[in-house]
């Protein structure tokens, strides 16, 4: 369901729209017997009518911007989309939803999109990448996989001293996510293995894995002339 235009007025249709409206927009008002304490009273104009065209006080504006975290767990884009969508839940036989701290509710890791899978040749130009969501946006860190002689899981921190292996981590592609990236140039035989993206922040931690097998050029060559000369 859509806003719609009534004169310079826009009027939301329906509740679920007071998250993603941008906070200033004018709305109605669901308690008609007054502004609540978060918001303020304006006049509207109608078109035409000049300096004498402001009426009535029908309309509220909420007085707060800024992300608000609920006693639900979720986050709100202001004060005054918390206090709807608690009225909504109390019409509803629902619970009270009250504001339990300014700012966004903490969140924790979550990968978004994992590490693949890769399969190359020695020399080539290769890179594994993931993105993770959290809030606050969390630090992405890169581990190579591998197993002692005794069996024991060992995670090295990379880039290392490895001369051919870069890390970059930026934000995005959406809001609250970051990705990372291991590249490395040119790939040789002993970086072939398992790789884990790691994530964490105040909120806790996630990780995925994604691998890359590595086949020498040479004998890569030498199959595909073997394979030229005796056609199945």
């Amino acid at each position: 369901m859509k806003p719609h235009q009534q004169g310079t007025e826009r009027v939301i249709t329906s509740l679920d729209w007071l998250a993603v409206l941008p906070v200033g927009l004018l709305l109605r008002q669901v308690d008609l017997t007054g502004c609540g304490p978060t918001c303020i009273t304006v006049s509207r104009w109608r078109p035409g009518a000049g300096a004498g065209g402001l009426e009535g006080t029908g309309l509220c504006v909420c007085k707060e911007d800024g992300a608000v975290c609920g006693s639900d767990g979720r986050s709100y884009r202001s004060v005054c989309a918390l206090h709807l969508r608690s009225w909504v839940s109390l019409q509803s036989g629902g619970e009270r939803i009250r504001k339990a701290h300014d700012g966004e509710c903490k969140l924790a890791p979550v990968i978004v999109v994992s590490p693949k899978k890769i399969h190359n040749v020695t020399g080539a130009q290769v890179y594994l990448s993931c993105e993770v969501k959290a809030v606050p946006t969390p630090v992405i860190t890169w581990r190579k996989v591998s197993e002692s002689p005794k069996g024991v899981k060992l995670l090295e921190e990379l880039p290392g001293d490895r001369v051919n292996m870069a890390v970059q981590v930026r934000g995005g592609p959406s809001k609250h996510e970051g990705t990372g990236w291991v590249l490395i140039n040119p790939l040789m035989k002993e970086d072939e293995g398992v790789y884990q993206c790691h994530a964490t922040n105040m909120a806790g931690e996630a990780h995925a894995d994604g691998s890359i097998t590595v086949t020498e050029q040479n004998k890569s060559k030498k199959a595909s002339l073997l394979a030229w000369d005796n056609p199945s």
